[in-house]
């Protein structure tokens, strides 16, 4: 069995830096709808909430007297509703279905009807993200397609195109920026001058597919959520080419959203793990990998190091990864695990004999302080959206429910 290491010598639970009884509290569940619900909008200016189902409806809940949700706009598209974007500022909808296409609603100022305003026929597959910059009068889409478009949102006329790699599956727009992540686990960074796209950089560091993307405007950080369980964060506004992990999930992670002012982080997973993390706290990067044919704490041969091994007469052992140093070691040499929050390792994970020793003989030198606190919603979570002006965050569920979260004591 591996040995952990404790945060505490006696081994007590210690509390994190967002507060030792910090966490989410439910105030509302939406149910209701006979499908998956693919995408949630909370409002700012309402009691309200946006949602899109694969029973082909889109929904507008609002607050009604009696404390309960109901829907005061219940609208069914042709097809399935894949994608969802609402502009408060002036109660314009956007909606992408399975289908490709884009659809543009006004709503009405009593939020009981809206009227169809225009349609795009854009897209050869499914509509993943869609956004209206209201600045530059721009409507923007992207698909499985790899296609990537955007509109005048007063004309119509199309203004440019970009086509990615692969299958595009979320978008985040901050002009003149214009991110996109895609199936092969990369996130493309356009920067848009005047109509003209140009790629300036691809952040490739996931192994699955992203999931997921949020921005924050604020520090120029960029979060993405990839099938590979992982969330990171890259530091745009840095120019240094720096990214920390941040490692808390078991499971595919299906949302993230970033609370800007308050420095916080929400991710979700398959599983309904809901994490909030301390994004003000300072952050290590992960080490990289070392290449060794050799254990380079024992010096045991890897089983490919077929010399090594012929010359000692041993059978080679199976290659592994210090967490904290990147080193390469077999399993005996690495059978301590440990959480270590700087780095985003909220979960224990293996480090070899010599950081072991380090962190035993000189505790003060690692601070393994929990920066981020879990919860569990108890059903898988498909989407996310947070209002952070009023400390609301919701969730969808695979069991069809919606939850809204109190979420001003994480925030504060």
């Amino acid at each position: 069995m591996a040995a952990t290491i404790n945060s505490r010598p006696n081994g007590t639970p210690q509390p994190s830096t967002l507060g030792e009884n910090a966490k989410p509290n439910l105030l509302y569940k939406i149910d209701g709808h006979v499908a998956r619900v693919n995408g949630i909008h909370l409002l700012s200016k309402e009691e309200a909430i946006w949602t899109i189902s694969d029973d082909r409806s889109v929904r507008l809940y609002m607050k009604r007297d009696n404390d309960q949700f109901w829907p005061s706009i219940h609208h069914f598209m042709p097809v399935p509703p894949t994608a969802v974007s609402f502009n408060e500022e002036t109660d314009r909808l956007l909606v992408g279905l399975l289908n490709g296409t884009v659809v543009d609603f006004q709503v009405a100022d009593d939020c009981n009807s809206m009227e169809e305003k225009r349609k795009w026929q854009l897209h050869a597959g499914p509509v993943t993200s869609v956004y209206l910059s209201l600045a530059q009068e721009l409507v923007f889409s992207c698909a499985k397609d790899k296609q990537v478009f955007w509109h005048c949102s007063e004309t119509a006329v199309k203004m440019g195109s970009f086509v990615v790699e692969h299958s595009c599956t979320c978008m985040v727009v901050d002009l003149p920026f214009v991110f996109i992540g895609d199936q092969g686990g990369n996130v493309s960074v356009l920067r848009l001058t005047g109509s003209a796209p140009q790629l300036i950089s691809k952040l490739s560091a996931h192994t699955g597919s992203i999931t997921s993307l949020a921005w924050d405007a604020v520090k120029q950080q960029l979060f993405s959520g990839s099938a590979d369980n992982l969330v990171i964060m890259w530091d745009i506004g840095g120019k240094r080419g720096q990214a920390y992990e941040l490692n808390s999930h078991k499971v595919r992670v299906n949302g993230v959203a970033v609370a800007s002012a308050a420095r916080r982080l929400f991710s979700v997973d398959d599983s309904g793990r809901l994490v909030c993390w301390d994004m003000d706290a300072p952050r290590m990067e992960t080490p990289a990998w070392q290449p060794s044919d050799a254990c380079q704490e024992c010096n045991a041969p890897f089983f490919w190091n077929v010399a090594a091994m012929w010359q000692m007469k041993v059978v080679g052992l199976r290659q592994h990864h210090c967490r904290t140093c990147g080193h390469a070691v077999c399993n005996s040499c690495c059978s301590h695990r440990t959480t270590f929050p700087p780095m985003g390792f909220e979960l224990p994970v293996r480090i070899c004999k010599s950081c072991q020793t380090k962190m035993a003989d000189d505790p003060s030198k690692f601070d393994l302080t929990p920066l981020a606190v879990s919860h569990e919603v108890r059903t898988g979570v498909t989407s996310i959206h947070l209002q952070q002006m009023h400390g609301r965050l919701a969730t969808a569920g695979q069991n069809r429910i919606v939850y809204i979260w109190d979420v001003a004591q994480l925030l504060n």
